[in-house]
């Protein structure tokens, strides 16, 4: 069960109606540190982009579609004092990848086209990933056709030279400094998680422009494993088997994909053949790219997804 409190003491910081708060209980600096620590989100779907969560809103499939992220971008970071000049450069590459979509989704055969109509319409999303000098602005949009520059996406680095094709992109590439790319996801809106690609750009944060805690969920370990697992889940990523024992976590997401905590790192094998190693406080960009790397073991060994046996000391479940 997830802890009830930030700090996984299972205790109120504010106290409780006819006991001592913990002003009256505690040393002066350690009351001031409970005082300021954030509300307990249900769900970081909760927290909006500064706490931790990701903004996600659905697109237009009209001509809409570019004003309408432009719209949206300046609406996620409404609350976040970003420079002017970033968030202008923000709102004309959202704008650019949103006409890129609208682009796509027009020029899908007949057949997709239907399909598409079931499987939803595109989502823009945006969050922030890293702290302090790593600080980024994430921004992706989303829609259901994988076709990108005639192959199939993968991969979360960014898009190679060669893949620019149209001015927008060439926009994209110029303002982000060549940080986007494009990769394989699920869509985030709707009760059935469609496949499709995301393509992305991100925006370095100067430092000292935000506050180091901004967008990073100030929770214990254990809350934020519970809940990455929780994301997976409501991404479309059923069936995950869970062992858990001092501190250490595994989630067996599919034959080809485990996922371990140690502590507060999250660690897993990518496709490539690399570990990857990311901070459990990068809970949605953790989500996104065991997401992304799920879709990539799908696309690789459609047949062959199902949960594998999973193994943590004297833990023993077989999935």
């Amino acid at each position: 069960m997830r802890p009830p409190t930030p700090d996984g003491s299972g205790r109120s910081a504010m106290g409780q109606a006819g006991a001592p708060t913990a002003a009256g209980l505690l040393a002066a600096p350690l009351a001031e540190a409970l005082a300021v620590l954030p509300p307990h989100p249900g769900s970081l779907e909760d927290a909006g982009v500064s706490g931790g969560g990701c903004f996600v809103r659905p697109l237009p499939v009209d001509t809409t579609c570019a004003s309408a992220a432009r719209r949206f971008f300046r609406e996620a970071l409404s609350s976040l004092p970003i420079p002017s000049g970033l968030l202008h450069d923000g709102v004309t590459m959202a704008s650019e990848l949103a006409a890129n979509t609208l682009h796509a989704q027009r020029s899908a055969v007949p057949g997709a086209a239907r399909q598409r109509v079931a499987s939803g319409v595109p989502e823009i999303w945006i969050y922030l990933r890293g702290d302090g000098r790593h600080c980024e602005l994430v921004c992706k949009v989303f829609d259901s056709e994988r076709d990108w520059d005639g192959g199939i996406a993968t991969g979360m680095d960014k898009a190679p030279v060669d893949s620019v094709s149209g001015r927008g992109l060439q926009v994209v590439d110029g303002l982000s400094a060549g940080h986007w790319g494009c990769h394989l996801s699920l869509s985030r809106l709707g009760s059935w998680k469609a496949p499709g690609k995301a393509v992305w750009f991100a925006l370095r944060i100067p430092p000292a422009v935000l506050p180091d805690h901004l967008g990073r969920p100030r929770f214990s370990p254990d809350w934020l494993v519970d809940e990455l697992e929780d994301m997976l889940v409501r991404r479309g990523l059923t069936g995950i088997v869970r062992a858990d024992a001092d501190g250490i976590s595994v989630l067996s997401i599919s034959r080809h994909l485990t996922v371990w905590r140690h502590g507060a790192a999250i660690s897993w094998r990518a496709s490539s053949g690399e570990y990857q190693r990311l901070d459990v406080e990068d809970t949605v960009e953790v989500a996104e790219q065991i997401v992304c790397a799920n879709e990539e073991a799908a696309a690789a060994d459609p047949l062959n997804l199902g949960p594998g046996p999973v193994a943590l000391g004297n833990l023993s479940v077989a999935g």
